[in-house]
């Protein structure tokens, strides 16, 4: 296993060549921005300008930089996470945010030899905040050779929050970087939510193109927190205290305050008061080390 840079000749030729590639996705906030800055360049053609030059100048612009946003969101080669060539597997860390400002030269590419990955898995957790109705995560599961365990989470780790995690799930220590994966005890996990293809997908042609690598049973658990807001108005045991940490850890922060607020509303009368009740939980379980690593790692057995 080694660390190498995006940019490096040996990155960019393997890539190119990839057989089995997974690529990160836009958001529709980005595409929201864009179509706000296209109108407003065109209101402001039409307002201080004319309504000629807004329609020949200002809807085209509008048109290209949609555009322009979705060929940057849906190219594999500008925003892939894993990519399995021939020889290697190559594991994006992270994605540098205003490069100028944040690029030290860090390498952000961890590579594996075909022989140092154990294993290749998916994960799957259904949440149920509150009603019959889940929400589905998904991560993919990169088990590494237990020679080279110890080396992928002394790299990992740095990255990870040592502490608690914000109210709205984990967010990587440094602001200049979008953090990729997590780690704990071992396994690297991804976040699958923005990913494409599918992962069912994406292990099936990495099946198809490598079939040296070994894929696991996929592994599913739920956590069900609708027992928490229905019964008794008192503060939450030390059941429900845990199953409110891992939804934190899992992204869910905001709705548990809504919800606690919302139903337990003689303990926790206000959003405030909710909120730094979790927060309280999220220090202590930090503090005891039963919920150390990221939301993708905070996975435990069947609670419904």
């Amino acid at each position: 296993m080694k660390l190498v840079r995006s940019d490096s000749p040996e990155v960019a030729r393997d890539i190119a060549s990839a057989g089995v590639l997974a690529c990160w996705g836009s958001s529709t906030l980005v595409l929201v921005f864009a179509s706000l800055w296209g109108l407003l360049i065109a209101l402001g053609l039409g307002l201080f300008v004319s309504v000629h030059a807004a329609v020949w100048i200002g809807i085209p612009l509008f048109v290209a930089l949609n555009l322009f946003y979705l060929w940057r969101g849906r190219s594999p080669r500008l925003n892939w996470v894993v990519a399995v060539g021939a020889e290697r597997v190559y594991v994006r860390l992270f994605a540098r945010r205003g490069r100028k400002k944040g690029d030290t030269g860090e390498p952000e590419i961890m590579v594996f030899e075909g022989s140092e990955i154990a294993f290749v898995s998916a994960k799957t957790v259904e949440v149920f905040l509150y009603g019959p109705k889940p929400k589905t995560l998904e991560w993919l599961v990169i088990s590494p050779a237990e020679a080279v365990a110890k080396n992928v989470s002394d790299h990992i780790d740095p990255m990870q929050p040592g502490g608690s995690p914000n109210l709205c799930g984990i967010r990587p220590i440094d602001p200049t970087k979008q953090v990729f994966v997590g780690n704990e005890e071992g396994p690297l996990t991804i976040e699958w939510g923005f990913c494409r293809p599918a992962l069912r997908a994406f292990l099936q042609k990495l099946t198809q193109q490598r079939p040296s690598v070994v894929i696991a049973p996929e592994e599913h658990f739920e956590l069900d927190l609708n027992g928490i807001w229905h019964g008794a108005r008192e503060e939450p045991d030390a059941e429900q205290r845990q199953m409110l940490d891992r939804a934190m850890r899992l992204g869910f922060g905001s709705e548990c305050v809504q919800l606690l607020s919302l139903y337990r509303f003689g303990t926790f009368p206000s959003l405030q008061k909710a909120t730094a009740y979790l927060a309280e939980v999220a220090q202590e379980k930090g503090e005891t080390g039963k919920s150390r690593g990221t939301g993708a790692n905070c996975f435990a057995p069947k609670l419904r």
